[in-house]
């Protein structure tokens, strides 16, 4: 990388540094600021760049280009002038934590199923892809035997072999790799082609949890977290567990039971109102007088049973066409209409949502979606339009 004084390939925890200004131009994202040598580690392999200052002028970005490794900065520094850089340290070592983490994973799922790591990339989750598939026991054992590399503090080794060396290490990397290779070894969890910063042992990594895995193309893609953002992670669904467990009188070790005994209440509750509005909406329509064209307009009645009551004021109550409304807390109008006429429904449903500010659709017989405009009108071109093609 780069041919340049390299400072953080020297001494990847140093935080600060002297430099010289060798160029700097304007850019579309600032100031492009080239130094005789530099601390700050520029994006790449997956791995962001550094962020921090030269002087008292913000580094927002580090690139590499043609062998140049360039800082992009808020004001101007023009060439000659000297300057003292100091990187974000809490951003690099945290980048650091999370790529040394992704190794031991990485290395271990390869140790173990011959996988090789396909994708990586460092946002607020690790997200990389493998080759394969790895199914919930599978991904258990690895989290568990790369959090004992963590236990047992391997220690992280970086060589520069022989292209001679190099043929006896198997080492991982995506592509076929010409002149000085950079190995990052892992002790009994990796080796693998690698340019950017680690930490010295595996036990400065703290914690590797997994958090998700999903099937992506013909492997799995997997979001993991380590270091100090596993740890905040792990303290958050703590204080969430304590929080439920809090509102359900069940201690944290019991919550996932205590919601099961709630679910199993609420089922029951939902049950009873399903049977009382049944008995209100029969009530409601022993009341209304059928016809050609019905309108009725509720409130808090669930789609299954607004959609029940629609079929039952046609098919038992015997209208023609219902048109049902709920009225929602935010003004907005669910509707369902049913017919047994021949008025065709499919085709109304875009007039009617185009006048009503509606979504929605259907078949010939039922259309349902929502309406947004007041009841008033609601009713005016309901009846314009519906009446229009009795």
């Amino acid at each position: 990388m780069a041919n340049m004084n390299t400072l953080f390939y020297q001494d990847q925890y140093r935080r600060e540094f002297d430099a010289v200004v060798l160029s700097c131009a304007a850019d579309k994202k600032g100031w492009a600021v080239i130094l005789d040598q530099t601390v700050f580690y520029p994006e790449g392999g997956g791995q962001p760049a550094d962020h921090g200052f030269l002087n008292d002028v913000r580094v927002t970005d580090v690139k590499e280009k043609n062998d140049e490794i360039i800082h992009y900065t808020e004001k101007e520094l023009p060439a000659g002038t000297k300057v003292h850089g100091v990187i974000d340290w809490d951003r690099r070592f945290d980048f650091m934590q999370n790529h040394t983490g992704e190794h031991i994973v990485s290395g271990i799922i390869h140790q173990l199923y011959g996988y090789e790591n396909v994708g990586f990339h460092m946002g607020d989750t690790i997200q990389v892809d493998y080759s394969g598939w790895l199914d919930t026991d599978q991904i258990r054992e690895v989290e568990r035997k790369a959090n004992e590399i963590i236990w047992t503090n391997q220690p992280v080794i970086i060589t520069y072999p022989s292209k001679e060396e190099r043929e006896q290490i198997p080492y991982r990397s995506k592509k076929e790799l010409q002149g000085t290779v950079r190995i990052v070894t892992v002790q009994n969890a990796d080796i693998c082609a690698c340019c950017g910063t680690h930490v010295r042992s595996a036990g400065e990594v703290g914690l590797i949890k997994i958090l998700s895995s999903e099937k992506h193309k013909s492997g799995v893609r997997m979001e993991l977290l380590c270091g100090k953002r596993a740890f905040d992670y792990v303290c958050m669904l703590q204080d969430n567990s304590h929080e439920i467990s809090m509102r359900l009188c069940t201690p944290m070790d019991k919550t996932a039971e205590g919601v099961a005994r709630l679910d199993e209440a609420l089922q029951d509750k939902n049950r009873q109102l399903t049977e009382m509005t049944a008995l209100y909406l029969q009530e409601r329509m022993n009341k209304i007088a059928a016809g050609d064209l019905v309108m009725d307009v509720l409130a808090g009645v669930d789609r299954n049973s607004l959609r029940r009551y629609a079929d039952d004021l046609v098919k038992t109550k015997g209208c023609g066409t219902a048109a049902v409304l709920n009225r929602r807390e935010n003004g907005v109008f669910e509707y369902v209409i049913i017919t047994s006429k021949n008025i065709g429904l499919r085709k109304l449903a875009k007039d009617l949502n185009g006048k009503l500010q509606g979504r929605g659709g259907g078949s010939d017989e039922m259309i349902q979606g929502t309406f947004s405009a007041g009841e008033e009108e609601i009713r005016r071109v309901l009846c314009e339009i519906l009446a229009a093609d009795d």
